[in-house]
């Protein structure tokens, strides 16, 4: 193997350097210059899916906003949204809730080893249960009660969740589970620029992200 390894690195070598020389560096630094970039590599969907449930074919990031595993019963299944991931998925919330659980006696004995929370935007967490799966690739998740990948708790805004109720899923009370104190500004650890308001970022210099769901009232 590594005598087939040495021929092998031996002859490409020859052959890089050949072709070199029969071309110029500006040559070179031209055809680099007018190759169009690679178009991403999105796999084929071969499955034929069922009419009416949501796709996602290329979508890197969709995997992550369903945490938990998918194969084992789950323990609690909570369909939420995105803006609430960092937040309900920190040690705090859902990385305590056992243990809290554990030392309730009437919730003692509750097997809370595999929590799945799905963290996709509403309208998809809606359209999710009314269909009954969703796609990822050739993978389709079936989102029943039978297969376990169903919503114990579901977090939402009014409309999504009025639509939930219409299609029997949820209760006919909602409970209230945050308030929006309005906007706040994040800040690095320890506030090293001392920003307390925005006229603050301003005086700082400091640079400042808007997350894409704000919008221009103007």
């Amino acid at each position: 193997m590594m005598k087939r390894c040495a021929f092998l690195g031996g002859t490409f070598s020859a052959v890089t350097l050949g072709s070199y020389g029969t071309q110029s560096a500006t040559a070179v630094a031209q055809n680099t210059t007018a190759q169009a970039p690679p178009e991403p590599l999105v796999w084929p969907v071969v499955t034929k899916l069922q009419s009416g449930i949501r796709s996602f074919a290329g979508h890197t990031d969709t995997v992550p906003d369903i945490v938990g595993r998918i194969g084992t019963t789950p323990s609690l299944v909570i369909f939420t949204e995105g803006n609430h991931l960092m937040v309900l998925l920190s040690e705090d919330i859902v990385g305590a809730f056992p243990l809290w659980a554990k030392s309730q006696s009437q919730f003692a004995d509750l097997d809370l080893d595999n929590i799945v929370v799905v963290t996709l935007p509403q309208p998809i967490i809606v359209q999710m249960v009314r269909t009954g799966g969703i796609a990822l690739g050739n993978l389709t998740l079936d989102v029943s009660r039978k297969s376990g990948f169903y919503p114990d708790i579901v977090m939402g805004g009014p409309d999504p969740l009025q639509d939930l109720r219409k299609l029997g899923v949820l209760e006919p009370r909602a409970r209230f589970f945050s308030k929006n104190r309005g906007l706040a500004l994040l800040v690095p650890k320890g506030n090293p620029l001392g920003i307390a308001r925005l006229t603050d970022v301003a005086r700082a210099g400091a640079r400042l992200a808007l997350g894409t769901a704000l919008r221009s009232t103007s």
